[in-house]
């Protein structure tokens, strides 16, 4: 999924998604847009938008034009037109109390290919006719308002002169009043704009015979498609109608996009979105409020009048915000024509009595199958999923041949329910139950799939049936139930009120696991600190979980990186590379717990290596070899804690002292009191080029150098008796830890370069958050003065801004810098600057991440069992 997606475009309007794979309806942080003339580059308009889907209006007709977001770009082109007419040209008028027949006569007359404009102000008018090859264009402050004469709204007819059906109430063929817009056989329309479209249901008496009629005919909708292709409606928004609001029938290719569908809440029947008998529907960005449901998927139902005969199938809807409604999504009952395909991403659902609701009964027949519901948040549903297979609509609803729990014969009318799949979802505050799926006894809802769910309740909830059918028993903060369907559950996780244990425990348990089982060694098989993060991660989840699954992981890394005499892949003591030194803390907690001498021999090395590593004459060690009398803040967090480990489990005292004073050293050398930071490296040779030559240390201050220093803090006050070391460390923290709490971002991360958020293109990199994270928990735990909070915040920031999901399904940690460092390296020089370490390249599940992020989760779930 590209950052930015054009979703549709007219000769004066443009719509996209920004983000859309990463954010919900609403994005995460806002973001600033500039719109150009493709050939001039001249910005003809800009503005912020805090939407995903949004629009642009006041376009000139065929011509290039380029929309830049940040780094990211996009060209397009405007569609030509024939002609531009406003409606006031064709004798519409303000003060008219029904301009439907000027406003008819203009989209008559115009040529395909033309614009019809509603300029600013109150258009009212009887129900309008579209045609093919029509743009309506509302002007951002033009209402078309349905007016309340009933007697001059036609009546549509049930079936056409052909037979085909035309007019229909809930899947039958009847009689019903013309909508505000009707288009009937039409393709190539469009509707766009920024106006609103008030189709008139609080004027009038239509909300008062919900379900009889009125001259034989049913109530209007605000927006009727029948047998109609290529149909856009964007940037709109539509409101208030005598029933549902969008109703295409028959009807394929149709997108629907950044528009508002809003309706009284206790307006009758007014669902928001009824595609039916319809293909390949899109639904991109609406946000909803309405009276009923908010998305109704049907599909017609056999009925003696005749019902609509088709299936409904490919519905997406995606970025969307539902909120008041009935059920967020519905599918039925009007089902007996199948409905299949149907996706529902990365959508809010907001106190809707369900999210995802599939309701038919035995006399409907139809099959719903292949629904996948994912990365959706709901809050104050009652039931967020809920299939039913009782559901006792219509006069017979209640009979025994509908609500019979034995089972009963198998034919055309028994409906089927198969494949449908809840995956990466939470739900807040849920009333009745997790989920519901009844199905018949003569045919068991199959192949249902629920993973990654969190569900937390509602602590003021009141017990109530579930679903809408006969003999349910009221339930009250229910798990899953599932009576005569086929359910299969993973990674579902049920918040208690009192619970303390992380809601996304099972998924992010699962994500740990799948990376390290398919892991690859990072430089081929050769030692380095890369795999050195991984094993610190699954040290510090094997040691909170006490899991098998994390030990054995480790064992079968190191095992193929250290052969059985100890003798390390790629491994050359005289390169005297610091950063070779971290995977030893695993082999120094694998020899303690293992009787495998290789462990042990293989530390050795790396202790005798430690022993001949250069210095700066300060004291602590060359980064490297090739990095001569310097001191990289990375390089404290490879050697020191490792050093004090060492010197732990083999008695070897004078080795934790000297890692101690060489941390205070290193910090020394790099604090630039200014900032109260550290900054990346010291040269004590003044001789790098990016070094200061009064200070000796680089010019800026990346955080995940910072992270590397932090851990290193934490981790070494851990193996230090109580005495000046030990509180000269503690101080060092304490300060740092006020300077980071007071960086961090509103939704507690923090920078790529932590103190210039007024930077051009700086970001929240994901690395240096879990670092971070990781410090503040376990300083916590060891009562060094930090809060928990500011930690906890950051990785559970980590989890709801920081990770995507691929083209696979399964998680990734983004945002996370693949490298960064000082001088010369693959070509380019690296001088330190703060705009250089928004240069270097992201690459996404980098362990260099990965691995604080398991050791941050590790001390979040030791918080929740202790």
């Amino acid at each position: 999924m590209t950052a930015i997606e054009l979703l549709a475009v007219s000769a004066r309007t443009v719509t996209f998604a920004v983000f859309s794979g990463e954010n919900k309806y609403f994005l995460k942080a806002p973001v600033s847009w500039r719109l150009a003339t493709e050939n001039t580059g001249e910005t003809v308009a800009e503005g912020v938008s805090e939407r995903t889907v949004f629009s642009i209006n006041g376009l000139e007709p065929h011509t290039a034009y380029r929309l830049v977001i940040g780094d990211e770009a996009l060209d397009f082109v405007t569609a030509p037109e024939t002609e531009f007419a406003d409606v006031a040209d064709f004798g519409a008028s303000l003060q008219s109390e029904n301009n439907a027949v000027a406003i008819q006569k203009a989209i008559d007359g115009l040529p395909e290919g033309a614009t019809l404009y509603f300029g600013p102000g109150v258009w009212k008018s009887g129900p309008l006719f579209l045609k093919s090859g029509l743009t309506l264009m509302l002007d951002p402050e033009a209402v078309l308002y349905g007016i309340a004469d009933r007697d001059q709204y036609p009546i549509l007819p049930a079936r056409d002169e052909n037979g085909r059906v035309l007019g229909t109430w809930e899947g039958v063929a009847e009689a019903c009043y013309a909508s505000l817009l009707t288009a009937i056989d039409t393709s190539d329309i469009a509707i766009v704009g920024g106006g609103v479209i008030d189709a008139g249901g609080d004027r009038g008496d239509w909300w008062q015979w919900a379900k009889e009629t009125r001259n034989g005919a049913r109530r209007p909708r605000s927006l009727f498609f029948n047998r109609c292709s290529n149909v856009t409606v964007t940037g709109v928004t539509v409101r208030n109608s005598p029933s549902w609001m969008v109703h295409p029938v028959f009807t394929a290719d149709m997108l629907v996009a950044d528009v508002k569908i809003e309706s009284d809440p206790g307006s009758p029947n007014t669902d928001g979105f009824d595609p039916e008998c319809c293909e390949n529907i899109r639904m991109r960005g609406i946000h909803f409020s309405v009276g009923d449901d908010c998305v109704a998927i049907k599909a017609g139902k056999r009925d003696p009048k005749g019902g609509l005969d088709g299936p409904t199938r490919n519905i997406r809807i995606e970025n969307c915000f539902m909120e008041r409604g009935h059920g967020g999504v519905v599918i039925g009952s009007e089902m007996s024509g199948t409905v299949s395909g149907v996706t529902v991403a990365r959508c809010e659902m907001r106190d809707t009595d369900r999210g995802l609701r599939v309701k038919t009964r035995r006399g409907r027949g139809g099959f719903v199958s292949r629904i996948l519901v994912e990365d959706c948040d709901m809050d104050n549903v009652a039931s967020p999923f809920v299939m039913n297979a009782f559901y006792f609509c219509d006069a017979d609803g209640k009979s025994d041949y509908v609500q019979s729990r034995a089972a009963l014969p198998v034919d055309d009318r028994t409906p089927r329910m198969s494949e449908i799949t809840f995956r990466r979802i939470v739900a807040c505050n849920v009333h009745t139950s997790a989920a519901a799926f009844y199905g018949l006894p003569e045919m068991p809802i199959e192949n249902v799939t629920i993973e990654d769910y969190t569900v937390s309740y509602a602590p003021d909830a009141q017990a109530q049936p579930p679903v809408m059918a006969c003999g349910i028993d009221p339930v009250r903060h229910g798990g899953v139930i599932a009576e005569n369907a086929s359910v299969t559950a993973r990674n579902v996780i049920f918040v208690n009120e009192d619970a303390e244990e992380p809601y996304y425990r099972q998924a992010l348990l699962r994500y740990c696991d799948e990376y390290a089982a398919d892991y690859r060694a990072y430089k081929g098989g050769s030692l380095c600190y890369e795999d050195g993060c991984l094993y610190r991660g699954l040290i510090a989840l094997y040691e909170t979980t006490g899991e098998a699954r994390w030990f054995d992981h480790l064992v079968r890394h190191v095992n193929a990186q250290v052969d059985e005499d100890g003798v390390m892949n790629g491994y050359v003591a005289d390169d005297f590379n610091i950063d070779n030194i971290l995977s030893g803390r695993a082999l120094i907690w694998l020899a303690r717990r293992s009787n495998d001498p290789r462990y042990r021999k293989a530390a050795d090395q790396l202790v005798a290596q430690l022993a001949e590593h250069p210095r700066v004459k300060e004291g602590p060690h060359w980064h490297k070899h090739r990095y001569p009398e310097q001191v990289w803040l990375d390089g404290l967090y490879m050697g020191l804690p490792f050093k004090a480990e060492y010197g732990l489990a083999f008695d070897r005292p004078d080795l934790v002292t000297e890692a101690a004073n060489e941390l205070l050293t290193g910090l020394e050398l790099t604090y630039d009191a200014e900032s109260r930071l550290y900054r990346h490296a010291y040269d004590s040779a003044r001789a790098q080029p990016w070094a200061d030559k009064d200070t000796g240390q680089s010019p800026a201050h990346w955080s995940r150098a910072i992270g590397w220093a932090a851990m290193a803090m934490v981790d070494l006050v851990e193996y230090l008796p109580e005495g000046e070391q030990r509180s000269q460390i503690i101080a060092r923290w304490a300060a740092l830890a006020e300077r980071l709490a007071a960086l961090a971002t509103t939704d507690g991360r923090w920078l790529q370069v932590p103190d210039r958020p007024e930077l051009g293109g700086n970001y929240a990199e994901s690395s240096a958050t879990a670092m971070f994270a990781y410090a503040f928990l376990k300083a916590d735990r060891l009562g060094l003065g930090a809060t928990a909070g500011t930690g906890r915040k950051a990785f559970e920031s980590l989890y709801r801004n920081a990770f995507k999901i691929d083209g696979n399904g399964r998680r990734v940690l983004g945002a996370i810098v693949w490298v960064a460092g000082l001088g010369g390296f693959n070509g380019q020089y690296r001088d330190g600057t703060p705009g250089y370490y928004l240069t270097e390249t992201l690459n996404p599940d980098d362990i260099k991440g990965v691995g604080p992020f398991m050791m941050g989760f590790a001390e979040l779930l030791a918080r929740s069992q202790s």
